[in-house]
């Protein structure tokens, strides 16, 4: 590990999805989401949006219903009770979750804008992760199951032109899973 805290913390941190029950305040959600706000943008676009589903809220219940429903139209080849199984478990992830959060990106007025912008909400999401690592929580930053959701965005309120960057489950990790990366003479070209 470096001695930089910024190098230190963007090594340790890491994608969880399984949490504890401690909960999170909405001040120190709020402080997340202002790091997430300083992220870099092209032209000062700021793209980012974000939706805050709150524990125990309506919406929360609302869309966990919606992913229990998908999960269970979808995985139509397993055999009950599997099908079932596979289903609540999409629900109870959403309505577990200490933190859930929608990411999306502005879509600009062409390609090139919708690409930076999408790219500036990006690295919106890496500062929120920072920032949550920073005072012991994780986020999982997740494009799946839940961003696929028929009807997701009347539902939660999202303008149908804006483009999913991805959900956001944040909560106190139960474990810290370990992670490496391949050696840098693999990515990186010295011309």
């Amino acid at each position: 590990m470096s001695s930089n805290p910024v190098i230190e913390a963007i090594q340790s941190r890491r994608t969880v999805r399984e949490y504890t029950d401690r909960s999170i305040s909405r001040d120190q959600l709020t402080s997340w989401l202002e790091a997430a706000c300083w992220a870099p943008n092209h032209r000062l676009t700021e793209p980012w949006r974000f939706i805050v589903l709150e524990h125990g809220g309506a919406k929360r219940r609302e869309v966990a219903e919606m992913c229990r429903d998908h999960a269970f139209d979808t995985s139509d080849q397993l055999p009950e009770p599997k099908r079932s199984d596979t289903a609540d478990a999409a629900r109870d992830e959403v309505l577990s979750a200490p933190a859930f959060v929608y990411a999306y990106s502005l879509a600009g007025d062409n390609e090139v804008a919708k690409k930076e912008n999408y790219a500036a909400s990006a690295c919106a999401v890496q500062n929120l992760s920072l920032a949550a690592h920073a005072d012991g929580f994780a986020v999982g930053w997740s494009t799946g199951r839940a961003t696929l959701l028929s009807g997701l965005a009347s539902t939660i309120g999202a303008d149908e032109s804006w483009q999913m960057v991805g959900i956001l489950f944040i909560g106190e990790p139960e474990r810290i899973p370990r992670a490496q990366r391949q050696p840098m003479e693999e990515v990186v070209t010295w011309l």
